[in-house]
């Protein structure tokens, strides 16, 4: 119960510094809504529907599920990468292990803090789908959201995690971390519909941690029917195995 407490107290100390911090916010949040607007924008009139895995699904679908993904990596993968390089940098990990803070308080609070702001990010770019676009959601697609959305925090906080090893200064994660994200958003059909790529990229994709979150995330908004949770064999296993890493 200690160790549950001091994390709630951890994660609200991070997410009162989040919520002080606009450039933070307004890179978080405002970005993946901007993005949306700018495609919609661009591609909503053209193509109104895009084709994924052998289904149609539309324009707005396909975006909103694509840039959610896209928002939750770049606020966990890159929020987690600059946090704990920051931290080790500052000197601050050294400090915690002399207190009698639980030396897993700080991590464990760190990822309830993203997992918190990649929800409220879920209901703001859903809602402007709905409101801003007219999105029909499906009843099912909220539990896929949120299962996703727990996937994606640990599997990209893995990730993050792990590239704490090689990363030593805060300027370099806040350079590597962004970068990475939009790298692997081109890859993983968040701004380019999957039939714009090539085969052999499309494979290499699903064994990358963004793809199948991301159309795991565009099949739960489009489709009617079923659980709109998306059980492909390797797919399963290479989120499952990015977030154990």
């Amino acid at each position: 119960m200690r160790f549950i407490r001091l994390t709630l107290r951890q994660a609200e100390y991070d997410l009162v510094a989040y919520m002080r911090s606009a450039r933070t916010v307004i890179f978080g949040v405002l970005m993946p809504v901007g993005f949306l607007a700018l495609f919609n924008s661009v591609f909503g009139g053209k193509f109104k529907t895009i084709p994924v895995d052998g289904h149609n699904i539309s324009t707005i679908a396909f975006y909103t599920g694509g840039l959610t993904t896209y928002g939750v990596m770049l606020g966990t993968f890159t929020g987690i990468l600059v946090a704990i390089v920051g931290a080790r940098e500052a000197g601050w990990l050294k400090r915690f292990r002399g207190t009698p803070m639980p030396a897993g308080v700080f991590l464990a609070g760190e990822i309830l803090y993203l997992f918190v702001t990649s929800l409220a990010l879920n209901i703001v770019m859903i809602a402007v789908s709905i409101f801003g676009y007219h999105l029909s959601l499906p009843a099912h697609a909220y539990v896929a959201i949120f299962c996703y959305t727990v996937l994606g925090v640990f599997s990209f906080s893995a990730m993050g995690l792990a590239l704490t090893r090689v990363i030593t200064t805060s300027e370099m994660a806040g350079s590597v971390g962004p970068f990475t994200v939009v790298i692997l958003s081109f890859v993983s059909g968040v701004f380019l519909a999957p039939n714009l790529l090539p085969q052999w990229l499309l494979n290499f994709s699903t064994y990358l941690p963004l793809e199948p979150i991301v159309s795991g995330m565009q099949h739960a908004i489009a489709l009617p029917g079923g659980s709109g949770l998306e059980l492909r064999p390797l797919s399963c296993w290479a989120s499952g195995a990015w977030s154990v890493s």
